[in-house]
Formats: structure tokens, C-alpha cells, sequence
């Protein structure tokens, strides 16, 4: 039982217990009767509720676009960081920015359960979407209209965010939040990368020992989160919903926060530059850019959120 069903469930239960305990023998028997009924039958909603989100089955298929989701669960998960980079590494690759530090402070975040896709969405669902909507802007290395024939499998990329957002739409889904996709990364307890706490070399098709291209969705079997999400640490990064901001209680001063850049998570696959370094290797790492450019190493996904029902809320 989560941690927010605890506190409901337990209200209820010591108001029931002050009046039973504090009340003498036998007086206002009804009044007693009552609340206890209304206990009995708000722990049934309550156990009703959990019952229908144990029902969730752990995958679908999104009926549009036909794309495998997985479900994340409800509850807490470990947010962001409070590492530090005491050696100003920064400074010696000739960067403004300290590292580590846009992912503070590290905090516990509640989230419902959700559906996210379980891989990276590719050239030929990309290409499905365009001939679904007579889309008109495409991808600028596909020639004619069509993405290399070889590349079928791989994320599609070179596409703005909103591009990606529009192709969420049509599935009807939408880009995740930073959260959703932090917490499908590192799971419930915070891990820094989707596959535990320790770095694997070539576990992802990022760094020196990754392609230096894109890669098929499901070349990198190591490159998995305790959820079973795919590719959230290489290959590309990936545009969420978030604008980029910082988080509640950082209080340090940027100026490209504001609602002009969207944010990116996870690394991609990288010829030079310093997304080579181990820093960027974490799965609370984030960085921004402007949602009308696009670049030849960023891609996307899609989620959907669970919405209750109003009888259930």
C-alpha cells in the first residue's frame, strides 16, 4: 500500500477509534454505528481503488500507433541530485555552467501511475504518423520524403519538439514530464543509472564506446530501467513536456530559465564534445534547448497518464 493510501486509510480509523474509546458505554449508539459504517465503506473504496490499479496490466499496446507501453506504477521515487562537482570540471572544458548542479536539490516525488513507451519512437512509426496526417514538415536528412532504408528500427531524430509533440497527439498520448521520465529511468529508489549503481561500459549507445550513430531501438538489451524502458540512457536524448526551469528549492539564477527552452533527458549517441563525460552519463542529468530547432541525436517518446474516473476521486 502506497504511502498516500496510508494517510486516507488511516484517518478514518482513529476518528472512528476517539469516539468509540471517549464515548461512555452505550450513548449515542447510532451516531457510533454510523461512523462505523462510513469507515467500513470508505475502506472498501479505498481497497477498490488499489484493485483496480493492481488490474492495470504491467503492458498495452496504444491503440494508434500500436506501440508497446509500460506501466509505472504509483508512488514515491528519488528526484534530481545533490552531488556536487568539487573540481570544477567545468572550467576546464570551457563551460558557464557548474556541473550537476541545474539537478538541485534531490527531492521525493509522488507521482500516479502512467504509461510510457518502452522504446524510443522509430523512423518507420515516425513515417507511419506522416502518411496518417499528410504531416508536412519531415525529418531533414530523409531524402524524398523517406527515412534511410536501413534505419527502419532506429529512433527517428533531426525533429522539434514540437514535431514530436504533434506526432503524441495523434497517438493520443503526450510527450512525459521530466518526472515521468526521471522516475522511469531510476525507478523507485533513485538508482543513477537505469541498470543500477555502477557504470557498465557499452551498456548504452552513448560515450566513446557507443556508435557514434543512431542505433536500433533494441541493440542495447543493457540499457534497461527496473521498469523495463528501453533506452533512456543512450542512443538519443529525448524531448519531454517540461519547460525549462529550475527546480523548487533551487534557488540559483539562470538566465535561459523561462518558457523558451524545452527540456532534454538521457544521452545520445555522440561524436565529440562534452557530453563525453561521465557527468552526462546520469539518469537525473537534464539540458535544454529551443522546442523550434532539432538536432541529428535527439528523439522522443510518448506516455499517457491513468486519469481516474470521477466516481473514483
Amino acid at each position: 500500500m502506497n504511502t498516500a493510501t496510508r494517510v486516507l486509510f488511516m484517518k478514518p480509523k482513529r476518528l472512528f477509534c476517539t469516539m468509540t474509546y471517549s464515548i461512555p458505554a452505550f450513548r449515542n449508539y447510532a451516531a457510533t454505528i454510523f461512523t462505523a459504517l462510513l469507515f467500513f465503506l470508505w475502506g472498501c473504496q479505498v481497497c477498490d481503488c488499489e484493485k483496480r490499479q493492481d488490474a492495470l496490466p504491467s503492458k498495452k499496446v496504444s491503440p494508434r500507433d500500436q506501440k508497446e507501453m509500460v506501466l509505472i506504477p504509483s508512488g514515491e521515487f528519488i528526484m534530481g541530485t545533490n552531488k556536487v562537482d568539487a573540481e570544477s570540471t567545468h572550467k576546464k572544458i570551457g563551460a558557464i555552467k557548474p556541473l550537476y548542479v541545474d539537478q538541485h536539490p534531490e527531492r521525493n516525488l509522488f507521482l500516479g501511475p502512467f504509461y510510457i513507451d518502452q522504446y524510443e519512437v522509430t523512423n518507420a512509426e515516425y513515417q507511419r504518423f506522416l502518411e496518417a496526417t499528410q504531416f508536412i514538415d519531415l525529418p531533414t536528412h530523409w531524402v524524398d520524403g523517406k527515412y534511410p532504408a536501413t534505419k527502419s528500427l532506429h529512433p527517428v531524430t533531426q525533429i522539434t519538439w514540437w514535431e514530436a509533440w504533434s506526432y503524441c497527439t495523434w497517438a493520443d498520448k503526450q510527450l512525459p514530464t521530466e518526472a515521468q521520465w526521471e522516475k522511469s529511468a531510476r525507478g523507485p529508489n533513485g538508482l543513477p543509472y537505469p541498470w543500477g549503481n555502477e557504470f557498465v561500459k557499452g551498456a548504452a549507445n552513448s560515450g566513446m564506446d557507443g556508435d557514434r550513430d543512431t542505433a536500433p531501438v533494441t541493440a542495447y538489451a543493457k540499457d534497461v530501467s527496473p521498469y523495463k524502458v528501453y533506452g533512456l540512457s543512450g542512443n538519443v536524448m529525448e524531448w519531454t513536456q517540461d519547460w525549462y526551469l529550475p527546480y523548487p528549492g533551487n534557488s540559483r539564477s539562470n538566465p535561459k530559465f523561462g518558457q523558451e527552452r524545452k527540456v532534454l533527458r538521457g544521452n545520445g549517441f555522440q561524436k565529440a564534445g562534452h557530453y563525453f563525460l561521465s557527468a552526462y552519463r546520469y539518469a537525473f542529468t537534464r539540458t535544454e534547448a529551443d522546442p523550434n530547432d532539432f538536432f541529428e541525436n535527439v528523439g522522443f517518446r510518448c506516455a499517457s497518464e491513468i486519469i481516474a474516473e470521477k466516481k473514483d476521486q
